[in-house]
């Protein structure tokens, strides 16, 4: 993937060229490269995150989210400003469901109900 996401900082009030910008990409190797730069995006500094170890075994979730940005800001890119759920979301929805059904699992198949493996 050669595309990279764009994000010009909210602060539209400083002079020119202090403007600063969110750059995303992935590399070849499936990692994200994050930089903030001037506002032409071009910069040679970054932060490398490891889809396979490294950043994804140091912090668990990072690279997820990094993705979600890059997605978030291709998606309104092309015109899509659809919030999607956040995981705090998802969390309280899995939460809700697990209360109301506390006998009832997801093994990714089917729904298995507990009392019959007690």
């Amino acid at each position: 993937m050669n595309d990279h996401a764009y994000y010009l900082t909210d602060d539209r009030d400083l002079p020119e060229q202090d403007l600063r910008a969110l750059v995303i990409f992935q590399g070849g190797n499936g990692d994200w490269y994050v930089q903030v730069t001037g506002k032409n995006g071009r910069s040679v500094e970054g932060v490398r995150l490891c889809t396979s170890g490294g950043a994804s075994s140091n912090v668990p979730g990072l690279t997820v989210a990094i993705a979600d940005a890059f997605h978030a800001i291709k998606a309104a890119e092309n015109g899509d400003r659809t919030m999607k759920p956040s995981y705090s979301d998802l969390e309280l929805e899995l939460a809700a469901w697990r209360s109301k059904f506390p006998n009832l699992e997801y093994d990714g198949f089917d729904i298995l109900d507990r009392r019959r493996y007690e």
